[in-house]
C-alpha cells in the first residue's frame, strides 16, 4: 500500500520520468497550446524532489509539501490543477500513515473531482480527467496498479481518437485536435509508465 517510502520512491521515479519526456510533453503541447507542459512538469517534480526530506508519515502533510512545489515553480493552468489536487487530497489524508486501496480509489477520486471544478471542465471534453476516470473504473474491481494505470491512460488515449478537445487554448484550434493527443493524458500515459 502507500506510505511515506512508496510515495518517496513514487517521486523519485517520476521526475526520471519528467525529465525523459521533457521534450514530448512540450512537443505535445506546443501543437495546440504553449508547448510548457514538460517545464510545468519537470519544475514541479524537482521542486517537490528538493524537499522530500521533509516528508513525515503523515501523508497529508506531504501532499501539502508536493501542492506547495508546484505552486512555488509553476504559473501554468495545469501546474495549478496539479497543485489544488495535491492540496485537497492532503485535506482528505490528514493523519493517515498509509493507504489502503480504497483510501488509493479515493486519491484519484479527489484529483478528477477538483480538476473538473477549477479547471470548468466536463468528463468527455478530451482532458486528462477522462485518463483519471478511467483508472478510477478499473481501480473498482483490481488492485494491479501497475497494469491498471497503463490500460487505462492508454485506453483513454485511444477512445478520444477523432474527438475535439472541448476545453483550454486547443479550442481555438476546433477539427485539428481531432488527430492529436490531449497533452495532459499524453503526460499521464507516459508518467504512468513508472509503475
Amino acid at each position: 500500500m502507500l506510505n511515506k517510502e512508496v510515495l518517496i520512491n513514487i517521486f523519485k521515479k517520476l521526475l526520471e520520468e519528467g525529465k525523459n519526456s521533457y521534450d514530448d510533453f512540450n512537443s505535445a503541447d506546443g501543437k495546440i497550446g504553449d508547448g510548457d507542459l514538460g517545464v510545468t512538469i519537470l519544475h514541479g517534480l524537482e521542486e517537490v524532489n528538493n524537499n522530500i526530506n521533509k516528508f513525515t508519515d503523515d501523508l497529508g502533510a506531504n501532499f501539502i509539501i508536493c501542492s506547495q512545489a508546484f505552486v512555488k515553480k509553476s504559473g501554468s493552468s495545469f501546474g495549478t490543477l496539479i497543485a489544488f489536487s495535491f492540496m485537497n487530497i492532503s485535506k482528505n489524508l490528514k493523519g493517515k500513515t498509509e493507504c489502503n486501496h480504497d483510501d488509493i480509489i479515493g486519491i484519484f477520486e479527489t484529483a478528477l473531482k477538483t480538476i473538473l471544478e477549477r479547471g470548468k471542465t466536463n468528463l468527455g471534453d478530451k482532458t486528462i480527467a477522462d485518463s483519471l476516470d478511467l483508472i478510477i473504473k478499473k481501480l473498482q474491481n483490481n488492485q494491479n496498479y501497475s497494469e491498471v494505470f497503463k490500460s487505462a491512460t492508454k485506453q483513454a488515449l485511444e477512445d478520444f481518437k477523432g474527438k475535439k478537445i472541448k476545453i483550454g487554448r486547443a479550442r481555438m484550434f476546433e477539427d485539428k485536435t481531432k488527430d492529436l493527443d490531449d497533452p495532459g493524458m499524453y503526460a499521464v500515459s507516459k508518467l504512468t509508465t513508472i509503475f
